[in-house]
């Protein structure tokens, strides 16, 4: 990886093409050694596990696969498969919604796995400062704000 970054720091277009072409790939590797390090959920499962506790209450399937980015069709196969291994409950909310129930399995799982997860993410970010760190957030929001731009021009650009 680091190679090919070495042949697209050419220029500008070049290096956006790399970075962009890098979520992917650290997204590939990074679900790869996630599902190494954890047992009984896929990182897609833990991650919905993640933005269910920080989604505001109704949590339902909606306002989860907003958190997510993606859609309630595919926060409700996770769900379901969540349910299966006892870490959710799906009960029925107001206006037809779904809503989701973290159960004591979520704790239980996290108690067990927090210091797992604590020693990935600092060799995850053993090569940063904290100011690197600092500076990558803010980047990050800012490839966010991009997002809604590019999100708003795909609109336009359906094909029906």
């Amino acid at each position: 990886m680091k190679e090919l970054f070495k042949q697209f720091g050419c220029d500008d277009m070049h290096r956006k093409q790399a970075i962009f072409s890098s979520i992917f790939i650290l997204q590939n590797r990074m679900q790869t050694a996630g599902e190494k390090i954890m047992k009984e959920v896929t990182m897609k499962q833990w991650l919905m596990l993640a933005m269910t506790g920080c989604c505001p209450p109704p949590r339902t399937l909606t306002k989860v696969g907003k958190l997510m980015g993606c859609s309630r069709q595919n926060v409700k196969t996770l769900a379901r498969a969540l349910e299966e291994k006892g870490f959710i409950r799906l009960v029925q909310g107001g206006q037809n919604s779904v809503c989701i129930e973290l159960t004591e399995k979520v704790q239980e799982y996290a108690a067990e796995f927090d210091s797992r997860t604590d020693e990935a993410l600092s060799l995850f970010f053993s090569e940063f400062t904290g100011e690197e760190i600092q500076q990558m957030y803010t980047l990050y929001m800012k490839l966010y704000d991009g997002l809604e731009k590019v999100e708003e021009y795909a609109k336009g650009c359906d094909i029906e």
